[in-house]
């Protein structure tokens, strides 16, 4: 079968297909969406563009906020978020890169806040304040140190901290002025800071000048140079500080942020409790009471703390406190330090002085550090012997002494050591069921284990240091003469023998022959 194709017909299928090539070489030139990907760019949740799937938003969006900067004396702040989507409609317009650029430049240049002020912002931990320029910055770091600098030796200088991995955090440190008189500047909009790696030089603690000094004082000891007055000053928290944009009402008063950052708020510390300490003492060493202590850690009373216990203590601080490193010239007597002469066999608690020590008196130079006022640390360099202390000479134990626990696991405090009904009570009572364990307080050798007038069932245990030890009234005993017991052993059950108004616990300790009071030897 012949078709036969008009001229016509072939003429409309001849341009049919030249359209077609026309919009496949648009949309190969990525001029047109014909169905294939492209993305949509959105700023501020509105779609302002679409581009080809293969443009890099990103770096145009960058080239457009250069071009823009470029364009202004002073820098840009801007108020905008954007965003890309996949798109596949058909005869959409796609921008080229350049085309996408200046629409950008056109949709960033109305995003630009003018009524926004740009600012300095000073950030000590959780504080933050707002000043117009670098050099109010430095005035107000000044006038924070200003009461721990009345010579006015030392200024603040902000810069750039080296190897820093965040671009615009500068750094404020105190110099002595005379070390650098380069003052941080803005010039054109942009931060100038002096190249010096002084602010990472300056550290916590004894600075490089004390270091120094401490060094010389061992090479030179018979050098007079001492050292005296402000060796060092420095902020105790970093200071920070970075540019930022705020609203004119946000920015800071100078007078008013001096007041602020200087005065004490109560913020919380962790507090060790050492061997021999007690709540008034600390309470007194950290600028507060007792009942706050209490109240903070929830402590049933007073003495209800033990080695080791962690309390939180509510310290009155300052946001910024100044540490300052003086060096201080001053006489006293001394006591040089005794010549000891350890004994193994003897206890700890033992020791006999051969030698009595002579007091001398000297002068010395001492490099003291404060924070806020306070004394933190010293150590002495130099000093001078007027007239030289001769040591003491004291021969000690070296054995640690046993420890006495408390012989039954709770019972009721019933009776105290001393006198009771017109004689003498030599012990301590616990009332508490009978058969209830008892245990031995410290180890030692069983030297009685019977029955003993008025104390009923007795045992007595001699312990290494030379005491000894009673337990009373027990319904059973559970150990025989020359037993050798651990602390902690059970001895006995307790009970109502001898001369008892009840079941209980009577517990004696005997130092030299005499009855003591036992409380003040046990440790629980």
């Amino acid at each position: 079968m012949k078709i036969k194709i008009t001229k016509k017909a072939l003429v409309q299928a001849v341009m049919v297909g030249i359209g077609t090539v026309a919009i496949l070489l648009i949309g190969v030139s990525q001029k047109k969406g014909i169905g294939q990907a492209y993305q949509s760019v959105s700023v501020n949740g509105k779609i302002i563009a679409y581009t080809a799937k293969s443009t890099d938003v990103k770096e145009v969006l960058r080239t457009a906020r250069r071009g823009l900067a470029a364009e202004n004396d002073e820098r840009l702040c801007m108020d905008y978020e954007w965003e890309t989507g996949t798109e596949r409609k058909l005869f959409t317009t796609l921008l080229s890169d350049d085309e996408l650029k200046d629409t950008l430049k056109g949709i960033l240049k109305e995003t630009e806040i003018h009524d926004k002020e740009r600012v300095y912002t000073v950030a000590i931990e959780d504080y933050r304040a707002n000043f117009s320029s670098l050099s109010e910055v430095q005035e107000f770091l000044n006038r924070v140190k200003a009461s721990a600098d009345e010579a006015d030796a030392f200024g603040a200088k902000v810069y750039q901290q080296k190897d820093s991995h965040i671009s615009g955090i500068l750094k404020a440190v105190l110099t002595e002025r005379d070390l650098d008189e380069s003052e941080t500047s803005e010039e054109n909009g942009n931060v100038v800071v002096p190249e010096t790696t002084l602010a990472d030089e300056i550290s916590s603690g004894v600075n490089a000048a004390v270091a120094y000094a401490l060094e010389y004082a061992v090479a030179n000891p018979a050098d007079g140079s001492y050292k005296t007055g402000v060796l060092d000053m420095e902020f105790v928290e970093t200071v920070e500080v970075y540019e930022n944009y705020v609203n004119p009402d946000e920015l800071s008063n100078l007078e008013e942020e001096v007041i602020e950052v200087t005065k004490e708020k109560e913020s919380n510390k962790i507090y060790v409790v050492e061997s021999g300490d007690c709540l008034s003492v600390i309470a007194l060493d950290h600028d507060t009471t007792v009942s706050s202590i209490v109240a903070l850690n929830h402590l049933t009373n007073a003495d209800a703390i033990r080695e080791g216990q962690e309390l939180i203590i509510a310290v009155p601080e300052p946001d910024l406190k100044i540490r300052v490193t003086m060096g201080e010239v001053y006489e006293e007597d001394y006591m040089a330090d005794p010549i000891i002469i350890e004994n193994d066999s003897w206890y700890t608690t033992k020791e006999v002085v051969h030698e009595e020590g002579t007091t001398g008196h000297r002068e010395r130079n001492d490099v003291v550090v404060y924070e806020n006022g306070v004394e933190i640390s010293r150590e002495m360099i130099h000093e001078n012997v007027m007239e030289e202390s001769k040591a003491a000479v004291i021969e000690r134990g070296t054995i640690i002494p046993p420890t006495y626990i408390k012989p039954i696991a709770g019972g009721r405090f019933t009776s105290g050591f001393g006198r009771r009904w017109g004689r003498m009570h030599k012990g301590v009572d616990w009332a508490c069921p009978v058969g209830t364990t008892v245990y031995a307080s410290c180890g030692g050798t069983v030297i009685q284990a019977s029955y003993s007038g008025g104390y009923g069932n007795n045992v007595v245990i001699s312990h290494p240091d030379g005491r000894l030890t009673r337990y009373a009234h027990n319904s059973k005993l559970l150990v025989h003469v020359g037993q050798v017991v651990k602390q902690g052993e059970p001895i006995a059950l307790s009970g109502n023998t001898g001369r008892s108004t009840g079941p209980h616990v009577h517990f004696e300790i005997y130092i030299n022959g005499a009855a003591v009071n036992p409380l003040k030897y046990i440790s629980n």
